[in-house]
């Protein structure tokens, strides 16, 4: 029995099955991988934001120590800013995009 030929790559965007692949094929290859992408990017700012909503309200529980939250002030900053400029380049990105259109 014989072996089915690996998938390559370029037999992957072969959509029509004729052996070759086209201008055409290559444009819908290229908008799937634009739209994983910016679908990518949105998952992690949601991320950010719910990492952020989320590590407030834990820091507001009574189970940690003043004390412990002072110390760690200065991280908490960081984190914060950290997690805003993802969410601010995911914000600014999509609205400089759609402004061309």
């Amino acid at each position: 029995m014989a072996k089915k030929p690996a998938q390559t790559k370029r037999s992957t965007l072969d959509m029509d099955g004729d052996g070759e692949v086209n201008a055409k094929e290559l444009e819908v290859a290229d908008a799937i991988n634009r739209h994983e992408k910016m679908h990518a990017q949105k998952k992690m700012a949601w991320v950010a934001i719910i990492s952020m909503l989320g590590f407030t309200a834990l820091v507001f529980l009574p189970i940690f120590p003043d004390a412990r939250i002072k110390a760690l002030a200065d991280l908490f900053g960081l984190f914060y800013i950290g997690m805003a400029g993802v969410c601010g380049a995911y914000m600014g990105m999509t609205a400089y995009m759609t402004k061309g259109k």
